[in-house]
């Protein structure tokens, strides 16, 4: 068993995102082949068109709402929606809403 007690933490803006978007670390990729983690956009926060070759990613909408952009299609998910990306599957993410979006980014190495 493994407990990770960091919530009171601020998280960091990874490369390639933007407005504000933080990530915090839920459960850490070290010595597994999955991450939890709890990402924060405000309205005008995301991340740039960008794919993972060996990734997949969930990204489960807590709170707010979160617009996606696959290159082929637009769309937003909503509190308790989520998406599934596999490895080579584009995404683009923005927050257009008025609120701070809150989601969990579960990542599985393939």
């Amino acid at each position: 068993m493994n407990i990770w007690k960091n919530g009171a933490a601020a998280g960091v803006t990874p490369p390639n995102h933007f407005g504000g978007l933080t990530v915090l670390d839920v459960v850490p990729f070290k010595g597994s082949n999955f991450s939890v983690q709890v990402s924060r956009a405000p309205k005008g926060g995301g991340g740039e068109m960008h794919h993972h070759d060996d990734w997949s990613q969930l990204f489960y909408l807590v709170r707010g709402e979160l617009t996606f952009d696959t290159g082929k299609e637009r769309f937003t998910l909503k509190e308790g929606e989520s998406v599934l990306f596999e490895p080579g599957d584009l995404h683009y993410t923005i927050n257009e809403a008025d609120q701070e979006a809150s989601y969990l980014v579960i990542t599985v190495q393939q």
